[in-house]
């Protein structure tokens, strides 16, 4: 036994560890399987009147070696006579602007505690124990209000923060209206769950909000939790129950739980999963700038805009229950040049010594009557709290002139800095290496030294974590199955509030959850044939566990399907002054280079002259001796490898752009230090690019595995946006990639990128120009187009399903159309669309190493579920192609929004369910760069890659900081073109 609740089975490689609950693991409920047959039988009948948008499901999947699986969701049952009363909550703060009313919208941390104050008022305390809500625009009752309830709307309530007993005399004044929206009827759900009529016309949404509505509840009002995204609730790291390690850098990993209702077919299931965050160290904020590095002003700024501090220079008040009424601010940025300067004249501006400046080079204009009260609040108890200079608050300024010097009207006063202030009117002692935090705005600045302020606990960083962090924070991140099952198990309903002694919101509702996690129905697909090539010919290579190795006895037993040709090539072996030197000494170098060269030859790789290289040692990143090499490099060979001496992002982008966009050369960039060892699957690894990149087919599936996509007239297409990260400046864009086949061979997979029209735009704006592309592509390679185009669409979630087929399927039509004119006919177009950020997460249920991976427990890789937590009207199934190298696997999610492909092949390649489910699950072994199968199919896999390409070269947007960011111009796609000697091969590889 493990723990209370698990089981140990001894391998020949060590113990396999499955969970199993006190109450055993029951078998997949028979009903519900009854159910989904019942209605798949109807509704295929009723398939002619079907008004859904996507393709019915053709069937379930049959192929593939039954297994019983664990999924992370619980049972959720409401009563069917429950009625969920809906309305709609707004709430604005009256303002007078240039002499004209306004409402300005409150937004934030406001808002929820304005909720708070309402589930509060009179009006609504005959509800208090009926009503859930989002704390942002909705409530949610199980009876209705009544018209007086009502009638009492608007309401004008005055704000008051957390912890206080009495609003503040200048807090502002809010108007709430609340308007009713409509019921929605538990009984309705469940008859479109369960009914095996027609395919109606039921909007499951509302009433799918509405129940996450009731689930989210909980957590958002309690004060020691964390929400991210509206569904992730993680514990404050100052509580005892919380799971935290630290990641440097001012930040620490943190462990919470991600929940959401999801229907299926027959029933409703919560959704719960581990999730796992980097949040702020909730210490003061000196040891957080020391932490994360003061010298870089930017990157530090970026880091700590919109942190929330606690001061502690003024004096704490106390509520009635004796709670300290603490004082928070929000920072806005450091200190900076600019700071206050508007065109109306009120008083003088801060004088800023330079962007990021310490406390005794930041003054502000403190008025002659200020400048008294500052002087004689210096002794202990004197003076009004929170009193100080412009808006009455310590380092403000309410200056809104662009003179240095005071105005006429405003003569009396004086400059003072934040370090000779808070010395005399606090005497708080300021180090002056330490940047002063903005925390008002740009135009009414208010100044704190950091002496004063601590990070209030349970902020979630949106920074991103660099190389360092990232790898703790995986390690912190990866637990094997079992551990995670169990935690999910047993912590997860108090966590997110399922549990009824926890919250009386599941009594009261009526709602019964069930105890332990669903068991569901898999099956287990068996690998195919991977291709590779000897001297003798074809030759199948030994797959296992969804691997294989090209390596016997340090030596390739296996050559490439195709191998390119190298007419010639050339390293480079770089060091970096002063403290990078190169990790492979110059007497082995010789012996390192031949050993690779070797290696490319016993891959299958036709290398007609030996490798060149040179060492250059670079004065700094920039040193453009690299590049004066690489243009060099041009003219003799046809790629070139270079040697790094460290793993330095902005060198590696540097090389990529100059080299992809501006020279048109191939390069390959690898780790000196992984080089000098002496592992022939490394160089054999590294083979695998530049095989890629030359033209070359690395590794090929039997045809009898790929159904019609052998027969040579289906493109298949992979499609990813990319978008801009928390940090990155104005002129970040998103880009969209584009990968496409160009044969039957699968191994050749050129592609495409372009800007998209906004930012943050998800569908693909100019799809109808990048499909255009990759179908010249096809026809060059097989003399006409293809009947076929399958698209496997990444980077879209479930409720933008339909923008696809509203947006993206007329530009998709549009290029068809131009393409292949009237004579020739459109061809036949299916959109999968394939999830990754999903929370469904399986576990074994036995220890037998035919369906479990005996290395860490997971189930085995080829393992597909289509039933138990999907709704039969939809076309989806979940696949873990892959055999998870540590922590538990996520599977992909796929889900079809037009097919007019699979369900019109003959049934000698199998039923549509089973073709489709064999198809992409056989696609995840021809990535080109591993001997093994991955996660998610692979001409998605390659449009992820070419939008990271795109990210290297934008990095100049995508990383920037701080004021710096202010001469960039955006975009185009002139920038992110590849060079016409690079553009139709996989330079992104």
């Amino acid at each position: 036994m493990v723990g209370n609740s698990g089981y140990q089975a001894k391998t020949k490689r060590g113990p396999v560890s499955i969970y199993v609950p006190s109450r055993g693991t029951p078998r997949p409920k028979q009903e519900v399987t009854k159910a989904e047959d019942a209605q798949f039988k109807q509704l295929q009948a009723a398939s002619s009147r079907k008004s859904s948008q996507h393709p019915p499901r053709p069937g379930y999947g049959l192929k593939g070696d039954e297994v019983t699986l664990r999924a992370n969701f619980f049972e959720f049952v409401p009563p069917t006579n429950l009625i969920l009363h809906r309305y709609a909550v707004s709430v604005v703060e009256p303002q007078i602007i240039n002499g004209q009313p306004q409402n300005k919208s409150v937004v934030g941390k406001k808002l929820k505690q304005v909720f708070r104050l309402l589930l509060e008022c009179q009006q609504l305390q005959d509800y208090h124990n009926d009503i859930v809500t989002d704390f942002k625009a909705q409530i949610i009752s199980r009876v209705a209000f009544n018209s007086e309830t009502l009638e009492a709307f608007p309401l004008q309530i005055q704000y008051r923060a957390e912890f206080e007993d009495d609003a503040r005399p200048n807090a502002p004044l809010l108007d709430i209206s609340i308007t009713r929206v409509g019921p929605l009827a538990v009984a309705d759900l469940f008859e479109y769950l369960t009914s095996t009529n027609s395919w109606g016309t039921f909007d499951k949404q509302p009433i799918l909000q509405a129940l996450n509505i009731f689930l989210g509840h909980y957590a958002k009002q309690c004060t020691d939790r964390t929400t991210i995204g509206g569904r992730s609730f993680i514990v404050h790291p100052h509580t005892q129950e919380v799971d935290w390690a630290p990641l440097q850098g001012g930040l620490r990993a943190v462990r919470g739980f991600f929940s959401s209702l999801r229907f299926a077919t027959s029933r409703i299931l919560v959704n719960v999963n581990v999730t796992n965050a980097a949040f702020y160290n909730p210490t003061t904020l000196k040891k957080s700038m020391i932490a994360f590095g003061t010298s870089d002003k930017g990157r530090l700024q970026s880091f700590l805009k919109r942190v929330r501090v606690q001061t502690s220079h003024l004096m704490p008040k106390e509520n009635a229950a004796g709670q300290t009424i603490p004082v928070i601010k929000t920072i806005f940025a450091l200190a900076n040049t600019d700071d206050g300067r508007t065109d109306d004249a009120q008083q003088p501006p801060p004088q800023v010594a330079r962007f990021g400046a310490g406390p005794r080079d930041v003054k502000f204009w403190m008025a002659d009557k200020e400048d008294q009260q500052s002087k004689t609040a210096s002794l202990p108890g004197a003076g009004k709290p929170g009193t100080g200079p412009g808006r009455n608050k310590p380092g403000t300024s309410t200056n809104k002139s662009k003179h240095e010097g005071p105005p006429a009207s405003n003569p009396g006063g004086r400059y003072i800095s934040v370090d000779d202030y808070f010395q005399s009117r606090y005497r708080k002692s300021t180090d002056p290496n330490m940047p002063v935090v903005n925390v008002g705005t740009r135009t009414k600045p208010s100044y704190l030294p950091v002496e004063v302020c601590s990070i209030v606990p349970g902020q979630m960083s949106q920074a991103r974590l660099n190389p360092a962090q990232a790898d703790k924070m995986i390690k912190f991140a990866v637990r094997r199955p079992f551990i995670n099952a169990q935690f999910i198990d047993q912590r997860g309903p108090d966590a997110v509030g399922l549990s009824p002694g926890i919250i009386d919101g599941v009594s009261r509702f009526g709602v019964n959850v069930g105890s332990n996690t669903i068991t569901v129905p898999g099956r287990i697909l068996r690998s195919p044939d991977v291709q590779y090539s000897t001297p003798k010919g074809t030759q199948r290579a030994d797959v296992g566990s969804g691997s294989w190795n090209m390596i016997t006895r340090d030596r390739c037993s296996l050559r490439f399907n195709i191998g390119a040709t190298v007419r010639s090539w050339h390293a480079v072996f770089l060091s970096i002054k002063p403290n990078h030197p190169q990790p492979v000494p110059a007497h082995l170098r010789q012996s390192v280079m031949a050993a690779f060269d070797q290696t490319l030859r016993d891959t299958g790789i036709n290398v007609r002259a030996s490798v060149s290289w040179e060492a250059i040692e670079m004065e700094s990143p920039n040193d453009p001796a690299l590049m004066d090499a690489m243009a060099k490099c041009l003219r003799e060979h046809d790629i070139m490898m270079i040697i790094l001496p460290i793993p330095d992002k902005w060198l590696y982008d540097r090389i990529k752009k100059c080299a992809d966009l501006g020279i048109g050369l191939h390069t390959i960039c690898v780790l000196g230090s992984k080089l000098v060892k002496v592992d022939a699957q490394y160089r054999a690894n590294v083979a695998h690019k530049f095989n890629l990149k030359l033209g070359g087919v690395n590794q090929k599936l039997d045809d009898a595995k790929l159904g019609f996509i052998s027969e040579g007239t289906t493109m298949i297409v992979g499609i990813d946006v990319t978008h801009p990260s928390p940090g990155s400046a104005e002129t970040a864009p998103s880009v969209a990639g584009m990968v496409a086949s160009v044969d039957a061979r699968l191994g050749q997979w050129p592609a495409i990128l372009r800007i998209q029209s906004t930012a943050r735009q998800e569908d693909v704006s100019q799809l109808d120009f990048m499909l255009k592309t990759r179908l010249i592509l096809w026809f060059r390679n097989n003399n006409g187009l293809p009947r076929n185009i399958l698209i496997y669409r990444d980077g879209v979630g479930d409720t933008q399903y339909d923008m696809i087929l509203q947006k993206e399927l007329p530009l998709l039509r549009k290029a068809c159309s131009e393409m292949y004119g009237k004579a020739a006919g459109p061809p036949n177009i299916t959109i999968v669309v394939v999830g990754k950020r999903h929370h469904a997460r399986f576990f074994a249920t036995e220890t037998d190493a035919k369906v479990t991976d005996q290395r860490n427990g997971n189930p085995r890789n080829g393992t597909v579920v289509d039933r138990h937590i999907t709704e039969v009207r939809n076309w989806d199934f979940y696949l873990q192609s892959h055999a998870a190298i540590q922590g538990t696997a996520r599977p992909a999610h796929y889900f079809v929004v037009l097919d007019e492909i699979f369900h019109r092949q003959p049934l000698r390649f199998g039923t549509p369910a089973d073709l489709l489910e064999e198809v992409t699950h056989n696609l995840c072994y021809v990535f080109g760069r591993a001997t093994k199968a991955v996660s998610i199919c692979t001409p998605v896999y390659y449009a992820h890659l070419v939008c990271e390409r795109a990210r290297c070269y934008l990095t100049q947007h995508y990383a920037a900081h701080g004021p710096g960011q202010g001469g960039l111009q955006p975009p185009t796609n002139a920038d992110i073109r590849a060079h016409d000697r690079l553009k139709d091969q996989m330079f992104y590889i």
